[in-house]
């Protein structure tokens, strides 16, 4: 089989092949050769070195049956040609390369480099990925696809992946495993301090609130005190027919509820919160997952909460908008929107 990796320069195209070479059993006890990749420890991956005046723009003509051959930069042979071109030889030999029982593995850093012929040809391809945020991901397809499109990406397997730094001394990289550094999206440096002006704007609105309760709070639990009849002493006792004072009113014992098992069973499974025992405390929400902040990476976007937490089953469209173009909130009141606005 024609497999291709590509990715930018520090994504660890090279070093993802060589980590496969030391550690999958199927690459293993065949006859191998390598070709653009430098100073590999023959002794922990064990190679053959290539007949004189041989290298991948021939391979046809010396690579034995059963073989791996790797090409490292193969754009360096087969690079992207004109239309009406003739196709290079060992272009046509891959054709017919599995009568051979050879596997080709082929590196590059993007598929537009390559011979339009020879993409054709590749039977899985891997592109390799690093986001703003420095998360690496892989792409995956079973033919040759184009990384820059939509499409593409969406029938891609994606995972994420980390770098195998026990391959690291096993060859000599021409990047010297350097760090890529990557420019990061506004909203990674904007989303503290908009998650500490959600915190302040939300207490100022909590003590505004509560100081306008508690006068009201006041004043209804002074009028519950206060006589029936409007005068200020004690409520009198009702008086019978006979003239004898019948005892004050008393109001009925509050009944005590027994627990039973069944209070404790969750009524949303698998979140025992969600349990009657817990009424009334557990219906009372004070806040709602509302997007305070969106970061759009790639092909991925999520939006955050005041609670820096992310929202999950948020439509990826309305968070790409938000990202974009900033986030409406119709639920702010015109006074914290105004505060919002000084800070």
């Amino acid at each position: 089989m024609i497999y291709l990796i590509t990715g930018n320069p520090g994504t660890g195209k090279t070093l993802h092949m060589v980590s496969m070479l030391a550690k999958r059993e199927d690459l293993r006890n065949r006859p191998l050769y390598i070709d653009g990749i430098n100073e590999l420890d023959s002794d922990k991956i064990p190679y053959l070195p290539m007949p004189e005046g041989c290298n991948g723009s021939n391979w046809h003509e010396w690579l034995p049956d059963g073989a791996i051959l790797v090409v490292d930069e193969c754009q360096r042979y087969w690079r992207a040609r004109s239309n009406g071109s003739k196709v290079p030889e060992a272009v046509q030999a891959m054709e017919t390369h599995r009568h051979k029982g050879v596997d080709i593995y082929l590196l590059s850093q993007k598929p537009g480099q390559l011979d339009y012929n020879l993409k054709a040809l590749v039977g899985n391809h891997k592109h390799l990925w690093i986001s703003q945020l420095g998360t690496r991901r892989m792409y995956e397809w079973q033919k040759c696809a184009n990384p820059d499109s939509r499409a593409d990406i969406d029938l891609a397997l994606v995972r994420g992946y980390k770098l195998d730094k026990s391959a690291y001394n096993l060859y000599k990289s021409a990047e010297v495993h350097t760090k890529t550094v990557q420019g990061k999206s506004k909203w990674l440096w904007l989303m503290p301090v908009v998650l500490l002006a959600t915190a302040g704007l939300s207490y100022w609105g909590y003590a505004q609130f509560k100081d306008r309760l508690e006068p009201e709070q006041t004043a209804a639990a002074q009028a519950d005190a206060s006589p029936t009849g409007g005068g200020g002493g004690a409520t009198a006792p009702h008086q019978t027919p006979g003239g004898d004072s019948a005892p004050a009113y008393a109001p009925p014992a509050e009944e005590v509820k027994t627990l039973k098992p069944e209070d404790f069973k969750p009524s949303m499974d698998g979140k025992p919160w969600t349990a009657p025992a817990y009424a009334p405390q557990n219906t009372a929400i004070s806040t709602m997952p509302y997007p305070v902040a969106c970061v759009k990476s790639g092909d991925s976007c999520t939006c955050y909460t005041d609670q820096a937490t992310p929202i999950r089953g948020m439509d990826k469209g309305l968070c790409i908008d938000f990202a974009e173009n900033g986030i409406y909130n119709p639920y702010r009141t015109a006074v914290q929107s105004a505060v919002a606005d000084k800070s």
